[in-house]
């Protein structure tokens, strides 16, 4: 229900003063209440932004660690005597992707 306070003319004293500032107080209170819903709108676009730019971050990593495993099974067949190293170039670049996911999360915290 939209409703407006409207100014009145009592007799030509013209609009009192309580009728001024009620006007006044009312425009504020709906314009701060529209600054306060597009700042939760902004806030929620920047929020599903931030999740689904860490949802493609985090799918490459596993992608790329999924590559890493298959070219260590790969040399295994070849060399099965180096698989002991390979695993830790396996996991050396695991851990790597996820210090940079985290690096990732800790600016995104930092962005409002």
């Amino acid at each position: 229900m939209n409703q407006e306070i409207m100014n009145y003319d009592r007799g030509g004293a013209g609009i009192s003063r309580d009728v001024r500032r009620t006007s006044r107080e009312i425009s504020r209170g709906r314009l701060g209440a529209q600054v306060r819903s597009a700042q939760v709108d902004n806030s929620t676009d920047v929020t599903m932004a931030k999740v689904e730019n860490l949802t493609m971050a985090t799918a490459n990593a596993m992608q790329q660690v999924t590559r890493v495993a298959q070219a260590i099974r790969q040399l295994e067949q070849m060399m099965p005597e180096v698989s002991g190293r390979l695993g830790y170039l396996a996991d050396d670049h695991m851990l790597g992707c996820s210090e940079l996911l985290a690096d990732l999360r800790r600016e995104m915290r930092r962005i409002r």
